[in-house]
């Protein structure tokens, strides 16, 4: 019984070990800063910021419908409450 244990006791051990180093490898890859300084430098990121100008959005004009979007007809807005941050009474 004490060969049982001990050989528990052991792998239980050795399983800690073994998650310990997956996660310092994981933090290494994916945590680091490394991969900041790669993406901050250009590239081929799909994740970089696109500047855009004080005119681009929110321009406080009033949209009409219909509207065209990327080449998408907007027939209708499909908002029906006048503050969309208003939750739907049920």
């Amino acid at each position: 019984m004490d060969v049982v244990l001990i050989t528990l006791g052991v792998m239980g051990f050795g399983a800690i070990v073994v998650s310990a180093y997956v996660f310092m490898v994981a933090a290494r890859n994916y945590v680091s800063d490394d991969a900041g300084r790669q993406r901050s430098a250009g590239g081929s990121s799909p994740y970089h910021l696109v500047t855009r100008s004080p005119t681009d959005r929110r321009s406080g004009q009033p949209v009409t419908f219909p509207l065209m979007v990327n080449g998408i007809l907007v027939e209708k807005d499909r908002r029906v409450l006048p503050d969309r941050r208003r939750a739907v009474a049920a």
